[in-house]
């Protein structure tokens, strides 16, 4: 039962190691048909791991070969990427319909003060 012991430690070890070996950084650049984007949201699908875009589209994050990567913007359509073997994605987003007419409403909330 002693040897039992450490070599599960060890093998659960091994286990942490290996998955964290998996994980590499993406790095790319975002654009659209004018140029780099920046604000960009960079999501790995189904986790809480995300990111933006610096000044010049450029961004960095961490995933696993197979993960997906979603890229949005407001005003363009958003784009799905799966991590193959290299670690660049370099994406390029296309401008979604554009807006005719934006509508704002406001509501006056004033209380009207009663005599006393």
């Amino acid at each position: 039962m002693k040897k039992f012991k450490p070599f599960s430690t060890v093998l659960a070890m091994l286990i942490c190691f290996v998955s964290l070996a998996q994980q590499k950084t993406i790095t790319g650049v975002v654009s659209d048909a004018l140029g780099p984007l920046p604000g960009t949201t960079v999501v790995v699908k189904n986790t809480t791991r995300n990111t933006q875009t610096d000044f010049d589209g450029k961004y960095s994050i961490k995933a696993t070969k197979g993960e997906i990567l979603v890229f949005s913007y407001v005003g363009y359509t958003s784009k799905a990427v799966t991590v193959g073997n290299s670690t660049t994605i370099n994406v390029k987003l296309e401008s979604a319909q554009t807006l005719h007419e934006v509508v704002v409403v406001s509501y006056d909330d004033k209380k009207e003060e009663k005599d006393k």
